[in-house]
Parts: C-alpha cells; sequence; structure tokens
C-alpha cells in the first residue's frame, strides 16, 4: 500500500486548515478553518475544484462533518457554535449555541432506523459529550435537551502539591453500527459509551496527554486513537484493551483516520508528516514528509478509499491517490 500526492492546494484557507472531511456518498470534501470558514470541494477525478465557501463562522473552524446521508454538513466553531448546513443548496438547516468552551469536535451518528439524525459534540471543559437532536431543528421544531454523556474525571495529581489535571474533551467519534461513541480528552483519558442508554461502558487505558483524534475501524471492533504522547493507539473495544501502540512520529499525533475496507490507517502530526500504517501487519507502511510545511491538524480517506485529504497549518490541503 502506498500513498501518491495527486494535488496540492497551498493556498487552501487564508489560515490554518483544521478540519477536513468527505462526504460518504459523493466525492465531496469538506475544510474547515481558522479564516471563520467551510469550504466544499468536489473531486473530479483530475482533482479538487472549489464548489462553495461558506462564511461567518467565527472565531475558527474546529471541526467539520458530513452525515451518512450526505445531506447535510456541520461545524464547530471556536465560539462553541455548531453550524448545520443543506448540502442541497448550503443555506443554514439548525444551530446549536453552547456555553463558552464546551464544544470542540463533532460527529454524526449513523442516522437512526426511523431517519433521526444525531450529532455528537466533545464537550471540552463540561468534561461531556453531548447528543444533539438535529432533525427536530430540521423540521422546524425546537431541539429537545441534549443527551449528556459524562467522562470519567481527570486523574488526581501524581505530585503532593500539583494541581489537577483540567479536564477538557477534545475528541470525538462515532462507531459505524451506531451503538458506541468514543471521547478523547485533555488527559489521556479515552471513554466509550452506549448511545441508546449513554451509559459510560470503559475506559480505556493507555495515554497519559491529550487524545486529539478518533477513528472506529468499519467493523466497529476496534478504536484508533491520536495522542500528544507522539502514539497512535488501537484498542479492542469488546475487550476495552490495547492491542498496539503505533510509535513513528517526531511530535503530537493530531489526527487519524481509517480505510473504508478497515486495511490501513492514516495519521498526521505536528512533525508536518503523514504516516500510512498497514492494519493487517500493524506496521508502519509509509512516511510523507514533503507535503506539508507545517502541523497536519486533520486526515481523511473517501468514502471509496481510493483517495486521502490531509489539511495542515500551512493553508494547504493535500489530496493523495490510495494504491
Amino acid at each position: 500500500m502506498r500513498l501518491t500526492l495527486h494535488q496540492k492546494l497551498e493556498a487552501a484557507h487564508d489560515d490554518s486548515v483544521w478540519a477536513a472531511h468527505w462526504s460518504p456518498t459523493e466525492n465531496l470534501l469538506a475544510t474547515g478553518s481558522v479564516d471563520e470558514s467551510v469550504k466544499l470541494w468536489q473531486d473530479s477525478g483530475e482533482g479538487l475544484e472549489q464548489k462553495h465557501h461558506l462564511l461567518g463562522l467565527e472565531l475558527g473552524v474546529v471541526s467539520v462533518a458530513i452525515d451518512g446521508t450526505g445531506q447535510y454538513g456541520a461545524a464547530s466553531s471556536m465560539d462553541s457554535t455548531i453550524n448545520v448546513w443543506s448540502q442541497a443548496d448550503y443555506s443554514s438547516a439548525a444551530r446549536f449555541k453552547l456555553p463558552p468552551a464546551e464544544a470542540w469536535s463533532v460527529a454524526w451518528l449513523p442516522p437512526s432506523s426511523d431517519g433521526r439524525l444525531t450529532l455528537a459534540v466533545a464537550g471540552g471543559s463540561s468534561n461531556t459529550v453531548s447528543l444533539l437532536d438535529v432533525s427536530a431543528q430540521l423540521a422546524g421544531g425546537e431541539a429537545p435537551r441534549p443527551v449528556t454523556l459524562h467522562m470519567p474525571p481527570p486523574p488526581a495529581a501524581g505530585v503532593a502539591g500539583a494541581a489537577p489535571a483540567q479536564p477538557f474533551v477534545l475528541s470525538v467519534a462515532a462507531s459505524p453500527d451506531g451503538r458506541l461513541v468514543a471521547a478523547g480528552a485533555m488527559d489521556g483519558g479515552v471513554a466509550l459509551f452506549d448511545t441508546a442508554t449513554g451509559r459510560l461502558l470503559s475506559s480505556l487505558a493507555g495515554h497519559a496527554k491529550a487524545v486529539r483524534g478518533l477513528a472506529f475501524t468499519p467493523d466497529s471492533r476496534h478504536l484508533l486513537t491520536a495522542c500528544d504522547d507522539l502514539h497512535a493507539n488501537l484498542y479492542d473495544v469488546g475487550q476495552a484493551a490495547l492491542v498496539e501502540s503505533f510509535a513513528a512520529h517526531e511530535s503530537w499525533v493530531l489526527s487519524v483516520a481509517v480505510h473504508p475496507d478497515g486495511s490501513a490507517a492514516i495519521t498526521g502530526s505536528s512533525d508536518a508528516k503523514v504516516r500510512l500504517w498497514d492494519l493487517s501487519t500493524r506496521t508502519l507502511a509509509q512516511t510523507v514528509a514533503d507535503a506539508h510545511a507545517d502541523q497536519v491538524w486533520s486526515v481523511a480517506f473517501r468514502g471509496d478509499g481510493a483517495r486521502v485529504a490531509s489539511a495542515s497549518d500551512d493553508h494547504s490541503v493535500c489530496v493523495f491517490d490510495f494504491q
């Protein structure tokens, strides 16, 4: 397996690009930036072409996600606002204003059997994950009170007199089968929740620094994490056990994504490199060292697995062919 650079958009945004997410239903990439905007790019096969530019997302965009139906996109901004737009005409479809510092990453749960759409939001300093019922607002009604999932408290300080770790939930992911939500925290905590009951199922040990990225495998049986401790960990979800710890990055691991067939994972780091991992052998397959000049905040596989996107502090977005 190998990544080959197909295209580099040198000035994809006017500032750092912190988020990238492919639509699961078409070859469309959403990117979010500190320049307070989201851009939607059509992948024609030859390369990315800008299709639309969503402006006015105040204080910069932390996270973007397109739902499983491909009909709606969501962006989380540093002002703790979640904006949802229609992919049909890019109009505003719903808006959630959370308390200051209580919204960070977002992830859509798979649509429910009755078609309801739910958005999971990493709750920042609230040390929670909020499950937002988006369908109610889409139907013109008032959204019900969010379901709140409570992270375990940060561990006590290991040194006498030291301040305890400050809670902050950075990352969130929903399992493809819709049964689980995973959350990662500044203190290295990783928690798994039952989406049906909101119950904390398990805490995954293995990190002691910020967990900035999460990704489930397609069968929902394993979870990958990206951490400031320079490692990406692979966990068995059912056993709540560490299976493998991938080490090669020279600085914080900021993002992780899994191929749609579960064969590979990619990671992006503040060392400005993208790495490709073979999950069948659990080995490093490739290091891409020359695509970006600054931190790689987001990586994403296209829905068919044929392409990878990466987004960086250097204002650029890169697209790779995966073979």
